[in-house]
């Protein structure tokens, strides 16, 4: 599942979950509260122990669909790169 998407709440997915929706299913609600922030669908799924990575994936498309929550893209900015000297991130570094 691995990716360089990140789901966010909208003001609409806050509301849902603030609210209790009724009409809001109980999957998406829970959903819903384990999105803070940025969040990546790896650290959903493991969050989301009876879900399969399909199951997951398709939750997260519905609340998108329903916009409760929005697909930010990673920008190559949010990449970690580790192939560097640390000497050269910390100059007091010896």
């Amino acid at each position: 599942m691995a990716s360089g998407r990140y789901y966010v709440r909208t003001q609409a997915g806050k509301a849902a979950l603030r609210g209790q929706d009724p009409h809001v299913p109980v999957e998406y609600r829970r959903l819903l509260g384990l999105i803070e922030r940025e969040t990546h669908p790896e650290s959903l799924r493991g969050r989301l122990g009876r879900f399969s990575e399909a199951d997951t994936r398709a939750l997260l498309d519905e609340l998108v669909e329903r916009g409760l929550v929005q697909v930010v893209e990673a920008s190559a900015d949010n990449k970690l790169d580790y192939s560097g000297n640390l000497a050269d991130f910390l100059p007091n570094y010896r």
